[in-house]
């Protein structure tokens, strides 16, 4: 027979124990060494096809392994390990192909093929998915069947997510107390406690064996997870009947208010399937596994009875929300989602229907459906993270359809959209829009795709993007009589680099700047300072070899103070030269910085 892995509760130092702690270990290093190509910008941080897959695995293939292990066979978690690296990695590469979404794009400032860590979405997918598969494996092993006994299936989620939650607090817990120890070092002038626990080197592998030690704590003491499990299960079960009432008088009372109002709120159906969900949780923690020694109290088996009954309603609503929507509209990204939702309710409201009017023990069908719409979920999930159901795909698809069969005008087609919320292939849809030909709109639709190609910000309008004429109406040029170079103005600023720090007259037509020509580093060239008096910040431009201009460096602080802006508009300031020689040296230039920065101003 093949040997499983033993977890001994009276074992402080087990063969369990000694694996966690080292896979804990080497998940650390793994993350570290990751942590640092990306920082430095190496190889494999340069390529995102090979770097989110890597930091994919090395993220929760440790965790998978280390809650596996006297959970299960040796044989079976070796199989789940491998099954779960080769989804991981193939999801980690379409992420990364698919191309970054606008919150990605806007955090780190970069084009959406540079991308090289997976998106928050995936993550937290990915953990959603595996959680539910490894709770699926563990029961299923325990009873030598693919799919275990429903009591097994309880038992194994409940207690991983309890693990899991504990083994969080402990590390924040381990952390805040280190923090709490470097401190008091530092009261008695110890400082190098601090800076040593916030090295990447040791942040990360201390965090990943914490971890594993808490993950190895919690499961060898069952009695520990049991009893917090069952506590919650009876808080929560007694809120039952309070979420039954008021669903039941929700429902009661559309026959009076019709569904206009439920239509106007615009966020039906994510409420909706909300209320559901809290139904379903509520429901599961009255029935628990269904082994109950005691008898469930009259008040709970009646609220769960009508709580599986009221899930079809409201499911049913919201279907007819989402697809009322897409008929209208078309597909986005958040209505694929809420599809893919809706299509998981309804397997627990069709199932829980089936549990409340089937006779036998009560509410017994309920542990079918929950397998059922367990698998259901991670199935949709595969879907909805590959190309096959890929939100974006879907929902650009659908709306650039629309645009060309003439069921959205030009004038009301948010082109945006495609570039900030439709990953590759909006961007790929955008530059195809940008120099379509045919159609009675293709001018308008060419412009306006044009116009989004350059916007840098979501909700930027094609109307807020300046012009040559633009830029030289909202800026006042001193000393008065003096224009901008054409050449200036005829720039490109929406593209430029580090176009997050020019002044907002340079990339909206809704902001206004002084301008001031001066020789600033003495080479007999002008620059331009430009001043954006609203946010009180100035910034350098100077004219390079070839025409173009550049961010020079910004004004510092000082610019702040009061009565600054109005004696430059007043021409009563003066050059003053200042700073330190640089030392050229071994055909390098060595330069003094400042040694105390500060960022406030300092004002006489």
């Amino acid at each position: 027979m093949e040997e499983d892995w033993i977890v001994a509760p009276g074992l402080a130092l087990s063969e369990a124990a000694v694996v966690r702690l080292v896979l804990g270990l080497l998940q650390g290093i793994a993350l570290y060494l990751l942590y640092q190509a990306d920082d430095s910008k190496v190889w494999p941080a340069t390529s995102g096809l090979v770097f989110a897959p890597m930091v994919m695995v090395a993220f929760f293939l440790p965790i998978i392994a280390a809650a596996g292990i006297g959970n299960m066979r040796r044989r079976t978690l070796l199989l789940w390990i491998a099954a779960a690296a080769v989804v991981l990695v193939g999801l980690a590469v379409h992420d990364i192909h698919r191309g970054a979404d606008g919150l990605t794009l806007w955090f780190r400032g970069e084009p959406l093929a540079a991308r090289a860590v997976p998106s928050p979405t995936l993550v937290i997918c990915a953990m959603a998915g595996l959680f539910v598969m490894q709770a699926l494996i563990v029961a299923g092993d325990a009873d030598r069947r693919m799919i275990g006994f429903y009591p097994h299936h309880f038992d194994a989620a409940w207690k991983h997510g309890i693990q899991l939650a504990l083994s969080a607090g402990f590390v924040a817990v381990f952390w805040l107390l280190l923090q709490l120890g470097a401190g008091l070092f530092q009261l008695i002038g110890i400082t190098f406690v601090g800076r040593f626990i916030h090295h990447a080197w040791f942040v990360l592998p201390a965090v990943t064996i914490a971890f594993s030690c808490a993950l190895h704590v919690t499961d060898v003491r069952p009695g520990i997870v049991r009893g917090m499990r069952t506590l919650m299960l009876a808080l929560l079960a007694w809120l039952l009947p309070m979420m039954a009432l008021l669903v039941l008088g929700f429902l009661a009372s559309l026959p009076f208010t019709g569904l206009a109002p439920l239509w106007s709120t615009r966020f039906a159906t994510p409420l909706l399937l909300i209320t559901a969900l809290a139904l379903i949780m509520l429901a599961n923690a009255a029935y628990q596994d269904g082994q109950q020694e005691q008898p469930v109290p009259g008040v709970l088996r009646y609220a769960g009875s009508a709580a599986a009954l009221m899930l079809t309603p409201l499911v049913a609503m919201a279907a007819y929300a989402v697809a009322l929507r897409i008929d209208q509209y078309g597909w986005t990204t958040d209505r694929v989602i809420a599809v893919a939702s809706v299509v998981v309710m309804a397997c627990y409201a069709a199932g829980y229907l089936w549990a409340a009017l089937k006779p036998g023990r009560w509410l017994r069908a309920m542990e079918i459906t929950n397998v059922a719409a367990a698998l259901l979920f991670v199935g949709a999930l595969l879907a909805l993270l590959t190309p096959l159901a890929d939100p974006a795909r879907i929902a650009v698809a659908s709306q650039v359809a629309r645009l060309e069969s003439g069921a959205t005008p030009a004038v009301k087609f948010d082109f945006a959209y495609l570039k900030f919320g439709g990953a590759r292939y909006g961007q790929e849809a955008l530059a195809r829009l940008g120099a379509t030909e045919q159609g009675a709109d293709a001018a308008e639709i060419r412009r306006r795709a044009n116009l989004a190609m350059k916007q840098q910000y979501r909700y930027q309008s094609p109307t807020d993007m300046p012009t040559g004429d633009n830029i030289a109406a909202n800026v006042a040029v001193f000393p008065a009589g003096r224009s901008l170079p054409e050449s200036f103005l005829r720039q490109d600023w929406l593209t430029a680099p580090q176009r997050w720090l020019l002044p907002q007259c340079l990339v909206s037509t809704l902001r206004k700047c002084d301008a001031y020509l001066l020789d600033l580093d003495g080479s007999g060239q002008e620059q331009i300072v430009l001043v954006d008096a609203v946010l009180q910040q100035g910034a350098v431009m100077q004219a390079a070899a070839d025409g173009t201009w550049r961010l020079a460096g910004t004004l510092s602080h000082e610019i702040k103070c009061k009565g600054v802006l109005d004696a430059l508009r007043a021409g009563s300031f003066t050059l003053a030269r200042s700073g330190w020689s640089d030392i050229e040296v071994a055909g390098v230039r060595l330069q003094m910085h400042a040694a105390e920065p500060t960022e406030a101003p300092r004002c006489p």
